[in-house]
């Protein structure tokens, strides 16, 4: 695919397989039946946005073995277009187990071959062009794109072609310090502040806000990252709601009570739900409170159940 006339969101990112168990609340030593999802990151998110009815391609490389293959069909099952989701030569296809046990706590656990299992790591910058680029609307790119060069320059390239073309572009956080390596914490914050001053919108919550910005206070740290550039920041704070910050107005978002029955995966439906109810031209404010319902409908169930659709949030915003 050369253009994307029909896309609403282009997302850079990894996908993996995740194993899991097939009944909720176990560890993973006591089951007897273990399913594989398609995961990752950016491939979670792109999940939710299509099933928000937001056109998405995701940009992604998989191991050259069936176990990518598999991957990149069940993306496409799940309604994302994987015309840029490509095998990489000598790559293996990331794996990862995940499970939460009955008290909430979650797990996870990455199997990884030095040098082998990061088909990411093989994304050169100019290997997204800007006609694959024009047509969109938003280009979303995350933490795990920005840990290590030259992965790195191949995100900040495409965020820069995104701008050029007229794109909205989003950073999400989804921080963890473990797969950062041989880096001190200033150096990732300070990779953290440039990403943030590459996007429009940014989405992270107070512990990603305090190691970026140093500010234990939420809303001066939507400040101090508001100050790099980006028009609207939203910082989450789990049952707690949010806060955003949009053209200079401080505003706190309520999150919406209920059962958690899998509480993974409320992160990425909270950022879905923002850039498809932005995209349908709600107000900040409104678009936050959207995402807090997304986010509420997917940990209230269990993880082979379907993404919430748009028409079951917009449904519960109006109870």
């Amino acid at each position: 695919m050369a253009a994307t006339e029909n896309l609403d969101v282009i997302v850079l990112g990894s996908a993996m397989v995740e194993i899991t168990p097939a009944k909720m609340g176990q560890a993973l030593a006591d089951v007897d039946t273990m399913v594989p999802l398609p995961s990752g990151a950016a491939a979670n998110f792109a999940a939710v946005l299509a099933s928000l009815g937001v056109r998405t391609a995701l940009i992604s490389r998989v191991g050259e073995d069936e176990l990518g293959q598999w991957l990149t069909e069940r993306l496409a099952q799940r309604g994302i277009v994987t015309d840029y989701v490509a095998p990489a030569p000598g790559q293996r296809t990331p794996v990862s187990f995940a499970w939460m046990d009955r008290q909430g706590a979650k797990t996870f656990y990455f199997y990884r071959f030095p040098g082998f299992s990061d088909p990411m790591a093989t994304l050169r910058p100019g290997e997204i062009t800007p006609d694959q680029l024009q047509g969109a609307r938003i280009f979303d790119f995350t933490e795990a794109t920005v840990r290590n060069e030259p992965l790195r320059s191949a995100a900040f390239d495409v965020a820069r072609l995104a701008r050029e073309a007229g794109l909205q572009v989003c950073y999400a956080l989804n921080y963890r310090p473990s797969a950062w390596h041989d880096q001190t914490p200033e150096q990732i914050a300070c990779v953290q502040r440039e990403a943030c001053s590459r996007a429009d919108i940014v989405l992270m919550n107070r512990e990603e806000a305090l190691h970026v910005t140093g500010c234990s206070v939420p809303a001066q740290a939507a400040r101090e990252v508001s100050g790099l550039g980006p028009r609207l920041v939203v910082i989450t704070a789990g049952d707690e709601g949010s806060l955003l910050l949009a053209d200079g107005e401080l505003e706190q978002i309520p999150a919406h009570p209920v059962e958690v029955v899998y509480d993974i995966g409320a992160g990425d439906a909270f950022h879905a739900g923002l850039l498809a109810a932005l995209l349908t031209g709600m107000s900040p404010a409104q678009a936050a409170r959207f995402a807090s319902e997304a986010a509420a409908l997917r940990i209230s169930r269990g993880v082979t159940e379907a993404n919430p659709s748009y028409d079951e949030v917009a449904r519960l915003m109006q109870q």
